[in-house]
């Protein structure tokens, strides 16, 4: 069995364009492997070589997860001749019952003695005759398309649409504050679509709270990694550190602090793995925290990009998000996190760095971030099968 893989931003990488194909190439092995499916690269392209029996919902739902994936399709292969091609299409068309049909040609390979139209018109005036089927160019019953190439043609069976993106690991390594909740997992993914190689930061507060939210952090990631492959977790112990600040800092912007203190411990991590950003799934407006004011006091504690892909969001499109890229399930799970551990009653919904860093500076920061430090775990999260 054989599908055709393509691609659409790809497309536009002019001379890095050989670097993102084979990225995505590495991404369908990795994917597809255990299938039996091994890539090799066409011009424009790329084609998988399958296993007859390959179950097809199993590669499907694979390729769902392939990010620089446009659009698929199982293929018919034989040689680029009109004979040939016309062989391929009455097989196909043989098999199928349909009321109206297109025909979509197209030669990639120039130097052929037929063009894109006089192939098409042919194909579609021999279709029309073997089984009286209308032509419909706008929306047919059966799309017949092909695509001829130097030393093969791919008759297409049915575009199926990818993920689209562009293949994990092509933009650089960023490490990801994944909380738990419905907009964390979906900020990862987003990012994860432009590229990005995930790592992932979870704060907890055990043994001050349960470890419910570190065991869903876990599965969180573990059902992100089938997009990138094994993965880093790193689970940082924030309960001493928020028992100090509720002792010696005001009560009100105690989750400013909260925020602050943990972008200061995940860019110490950032720089220890190599991650070139940090990721938030921070929504403008949607918490107190997350005024405008008080994300510009928060992103000013980091020096590196903090990158937040959900900031113009409502909650209702990252909920809706969260359903159709399968996290939502987990993420609703119940558990305690380190965000509802010793809240003020009366969040500060506007504050200033300036006022901040006065309270800071009565505290030992530089001291309390490493002490956070020296007590991070890190583990290795297989994805799900």
């Amino acid at each position: 069995m054989q599908i055709v893989i393509h691609y659409a931003e790809i497309g536009l990488k002019g001379r890095n364009r050989p670097r993102f194909e084979a990225q995505l190439g590495s991404a369908l092995n990795r994917l597809l492997r255990p299938l039996g499916g091994r890539s090799r690269k066409l011009w424009g392209r790329l084609l998988v070589e399958l296993p007859d029996d390959a179950p097809m919902a199993d590669v499907g739902e694979r390729l769902a997860r392939c990010f620089g994936v446009a659009y698929w399709s199982r293929v018919t292969s034989c040689e680029p001749s009109v004979e040939a091609i016309q062989a391929a299409v009455d097989a196909h068309v043989a098999t199928r019952r349909f009321a109206s049909f297109g025909v979509r040609a197209r030669r990639i390979e120039k130097t052929l003695p037929f063009k894109s139209g006089e192939l098409a018109g042919l194909l579609g005036a021999r279709v029309q005759g073997l089984t009286g089927a209308r032509v419909d160019l706008e929306n047919p019953e059966l799309w017949i398309e092909v695509h001829v190439l130097a030393q093969e043609a791919l008759l297409l069976h049915e575009r199926v649409a990818g993920p689209g993106g562009l293949p994990a690991g092509s933009a650089g390594h960023a490490l990801s504050l994944i909380s738990g909740g419905i907009d964390s997992p979906v900020a990862s993914w987003e990012l994860m679509k432009r590229g990005a190689e995930l790592s992932f930061v979870h704060f907890h507060s055990a043994p001050f709270t349960g470890k419910a939210s570190v065991a869903k952090a876990r599965e969180l990631v573990q059902f992100l990694a089938r997009c990138q492959g094994p993965t880093r977790l790193l689970l940082v112990p924030f309960g001493e550190l928020q028992q100090t600040l509720v002792r010696d800092a005001p009560a009100d912007p105690r989750i400013v602090l909260y925020r602050r203190f943990m972008l200061r411990v995940a860019e110490a991590l950032a720089g220890r793995i190599g991650a070139l950003a940090l990721v938030t799934g921070e929504s403008l407006g949607q918490v107190s925290s997350q005024t405008l004011a008080n994300l510009d006091t928060i992103g000013r504690a980091a020096t590196l990009p903090v990158l937040r892909p959900l900031i113009g969001r409502d909650k209702e499109e990252i909920v809706r998000r969260a359903r159709e890229i399968g996290s939502f399930a987990i993420s609703i799970e119940a558990a305690d996190d380190c965000c509802s551990f010793l809240m003020p009653r009366n969040p500060a919904t506007w504050t200033r760095p300036e006022p901040i860093a006065q309270i800071e500076a009565r505290l030992d920061v530089a001291g309390l971030v490493e002490a956070t430090l020296a007590r991070v775990e890190e583990e290795r999260i297989e994805p799900e099968p």
